[in-house]
């Protein structure tokens, strides 16, 4: 009995920090936001057109990866903003609107920081 007892205690312990760890959503500032609706969702979202962009980023299922997952995706979304990669080249040449201005690259920039900061911790 107390084996059963001991047992249904550490399955509740389990499902309630699995449940902890869920309950930890993606966040994302409204200036960051502002700046992906814009600039990048047309490509990194299941309306985009580029499977290779989708592949690499969705910003919608972003919330629903786990926390390593997310904080990887992070550090590739820091990388790359650092490099000044995205939008590529060739997708600037046809689309200049969607090139990030220097201060919506910075504003991901301070985000993607900000953010991978936090989740190191």
């Amino acid at each position: 009995m107390k084996k059963v007892l001991f047992l249904s205690f550490v399955a509740i312990g389990m499902l309630v920090f699995t449940g902890f760890q869920a309950a930890s959503p993606f966040k994302m500032s409204k200036k960051a936001n502002t700046v992906v609706q814009a600039k990048c969702y047309g490509c990194h979202s299941a309306e985009g057109k580029s499977d290779k962009a989708k592949q690499k980023l969705m910003w919608d299922d972003l919330s629903g990866l786990s926390a390593e997952a997310q904080l990887e995706k992070m550090k590739n979304i820091q990388k790359v903003l650092q490099e000044g990669t995205m939008p590529p080249k060739g997708f600037v040449e046809r689309m200049p609107d969607k090139n990030l201005t220097d201060a919506e690259r910075a504003v991901m920039q301070k985000w993607a920081d900000k953010t991978v900061a936090k989740m190191s911790k």
